[in-house]
Formats: structure tokens, sequence, C-alpha cells
């Protein structure tokens, strides 16, 4: 192999190379393997909309729905109405990550929230799926049972079992590629993570270790241990409301069976998930706008659902990731407490945010937050390049990993034959002064 250096050629076994030839060959091996290395994640650092070009082609979004049926095959005690329904939600990943499947992370949002959470278009900036997609990630974002887009039944035919079984449909259907998208065919996926938020936790949780057929786990802003004392009056007013029949969904014309869960004022809302000195008023406010109603099968079936989890949460084996902000007003604990009761999980990670709400995505730390997520994914195989990682505490204890900036594959093979060609030069030939 050839390598030219200081306008003299290195032949591997034969040529020797001057001292300031052997300087000049490590700066042209080593700058450009530091530049490729970085240059995913540079470009991982600005938002990207749907259309936007990146490395791995365009990134584009599709619509995506899922027919499933309610029903409950876990071990949580509740009763669903078992008709068939459609979730309804979006697809989003680059050209060449839909085209050549790798792995996709199906996100489940919490309470009071819908899609939105990680497909968030109202300010600029803050779309988990846009830049996941940016990183090589493919993400499918929903509407659960009963909110946005998707199918609306009784709000007491829904419960947290049959949330679980329904999240497994949707599973299985990314494996098959049976999912209905448009435009073009159901891309099959052989990796599936599953992300929960808040109580999406829970359901992220019983997915697991019920079905078995996710490939990773993340459990984000959800504690199975501490609730907050606001969140506890919450969720006994929201239970005697739901008692009472709840209130129909969207005023009179939606099904009956809803309530708000501490959020029927824009002000309780933003006082229950956002940190305010960490977020930008404009997306707190726009945030607060679109919040939700929800059923009340959930309210209802809320402390069966977290039993089931304390009982259960130890047959968990899969790659987990716990992630909390350390100003979490709901769910205060630290991740690594959370991580804790994974005790069937070797692999898994606990990362604190500082300065950041229940509502992760929409604080001005979210960059941590993507580039947290998205180097999970990528240091466990599930697609996609790391984004720079931000000054987030990783917690502590044997459930608590660090994460570092990492190269790329060629950029080590650069620095590693840079590295190689220094040991030879000095070993093996005599310098020429």
């Amino acid at each position: 192999m050839l390598v030219s250096g200081s306008g003299r050629d290195l032949d591997s076994s034969r040529r020797r190379v001057t001292g300031r030839g052997l300087r000049a060959l490590l700066a042209a091996l080593a700058v450009p393997a530091l530049l490729m290395a970085s240059a995913p994640a540079a470009a991982a650092a600005a938002p990207v909309r749907a259309g936007s070009s990146v490395a791995g082609g365009e990134v584009v979004q599709r619509a995506v729905s899922f027919t499933v049926r309610n029903v409950n095959g876990t071990g949580i005690d509740c009763k669903p109405d078992g008709a068939t329904y459609t979730v309804r939600g979006h697809i989003t990943g680059t050209a060449q990550s839909l085209t050549d499947p790798k792995a996709v992370t199906l996100l489940l949002h919490g309470l009071s929230y819908g899609e939105f959470f990680s497909n968030f278009t109202a300010v600029p900036g803050y779309n988990f799926a846009d830049q996941q997609a940016q990183a090589g990630h493919v993400t499918v974002t929903v509407d659960r049972l009963g909110y946005g887009a998707s199918d609306k039944p009784v709000g007491e035919n829904i419960c947290f079992g049959s949330r679980a079984d329904i999240a497994h449909q949707m599973v299985q259907q990314l494996k098959a590629g049976t999912y209905n998208t448009t435009g073009v065919g159901s891309a099959k996926f052989p990796k599936v993570v599953l992300v929960g938020h808040s109580v999406g936790g829970i359901i992220a949780q019983t997915e697991p270790y019920t079905f078995g057929d996710i490939d990773g786990l993340m459990v984000l802003s959800y504690s199975d241990t501490d609730v907050s004392l606001g969140a506890t009056t919450a969720l006994a007013i929201a239970t005697q409301q739901c008692q009472a029949g709840g209130m129909p969904q969207h005023g009179d014309s939606g099904p009956t069976g809803y309530v708000w869960f501490g959020a029927d004022t824009p002000e309780k809302f933003i006082e229950a998930h956002f940190y305010t000195p960490g977020a930008d008023p404009t997306v707190v406010a726009a945030v607060a706008a679109v919040r939700s109603e929800d059923p009340c099968g959930d309210i209802l079936s809320y402390k069966k659902a977290v039993a089931a989890d304390l009982a259960n949460i130890g047959k968990i084996t899969v790659p987990t990731l716990v992630l909390v902000g350390g100003r979490d007003a709901i769910y205060p604990a630290p991740a690594d407490k959370q991580a804790g009761l994974l005790t069937g999980v070797s692999d898994r990670t606990a990362v604190t945010i500082p300065d950041t709400g229940h509502a992760l995505t929409f604080h001005r730390s979210q960059d941590q937050f993507q580039a947290q997520v998205s180097r999970w994914l990528t240091d466990h195989q599930f697609g996609g390049w790391a984004m720079p990682v931000g000054s987030a505490d990783t917690g502590g204890g044997s459930a608590a990993t660090a994460s570092h900036p990492v190269l790329t594959g060629l950029g080590v093979l650069l620095l590693t034959l840079a590295g190689g060609i220094l040991f030879w030069g000095r070993r093996r030939s005599p310098v020429r002064r």
C-alpha cells in the first residue's frame, strides 16, 4: 500500500520514512479520521424536517396505521371490550434506512399527550422523530388508542392490559411488515425497540415480560416506586370522576369515559410537566395547548398495572435504557432507582438529565436527551450513528453507565492504521536526517 506524506511515497515493506514525512503522514491520516468520526454527530446537532437531505438520504415521513384487537393477554386484571380498532401515526426515517431497514423504535406516549410528544411540528427544533432520523434511526410515533387520530372507544373499555397487548400486536406487525403505510410497501424490521414515556413506561415494561418479542426497551420519565403528592392527588380526583362516568371527549361530540388527569387547565399541565426555567415559554405554551383528555380505563387500571409491574419487572432481559429528567414533578425518582428494579437485565443504562421536567422532548435540554437516545440505539446495534452527548448526569451504581463519544468504523480504521505506521516506522525503519 502506498501512502503519500510530505511529497514522499511510503512502501509498507521497503521504503524508509523521514521524521517530517512520518509526522505529515500521521496528520494526513488522523485529521480525516477525526473529521469522519465527528461528521454524522455534527450533522445531527441541527433539527431536520421531513424532506431534508442528510447522510443517509432524504428524510421521509409516511402515515402508518395498525389494525389491532382491544384484548388483554397480560396478567393485569382489567377487561377491555375485545373490539377491533385502528391505531394511527407516522414512520420517520431516511430513505436509506426505510429501504434497507435494520431496526425501528416504537414510541408510546403517556397521559395528557399524543403522538405530538415525539412528532411535534408547532415549534421548529423539537421533533424527536425528525432528529432521530437525521442520525439514521427509524421511529414509529402513534396516538395510542383513545387519542388524536386513532380510534376512540368508550374510555372505560381500554386498560393497561390491553395497551400492552396492542403494543405487542404492533411489534409483531412491524416485524412482519403487515402494518399499513402510504406510498410504498411496508418494510419488515428485524429488530424493534419499544419506548414508553410516563405511564407509557408501564405498557413498555409489561410487553416484554409478557410476550418477550422486543429487542430493546426504553423507559422515559417513569417510576414504579416514586410518585409525587401532586400526581397522587390528581389520580385520586380522576378516579372519582371516572367512577362517576367521566365526560365525553372533546365536549359533547366524543365518546364518554374521559377525564383530564391533573390538566384541566393549561397552568396545571405546565406545573406538572415542565421545569419552566429549563424550557422555552413558546414551546411550553404550544404543548399545553394540545394536551389531551385521558381514557378512564387507564386511570382505573393504573394501580393494578403498577402492582403487576413490581411483581414481574425482574423477568425483563433485553437491553434497557431508563432516562428521566432531574426536575420531574410527577415521578421524582432518579433513573438508577427504576433501573435497579430491572434485576434480570444485564445491560441496563440509567441517565438523569438535569434541569429537565417530565416533558423530556420539550425542554432546552432536549438535544442532550436526543443524543443519549441516539447513542444508546447505536451502541446496541439498532442502526444509525450517535449524536454528540451533552452534559447529562449518568447516575451511579451498577445500573448506570456513562456514554462517551465513539469513532465511526472508518475513523477507527484510519487512526489504527496511522498508529501502526508510526510504530512500524520507529521499530523497523532507520530515520535519515
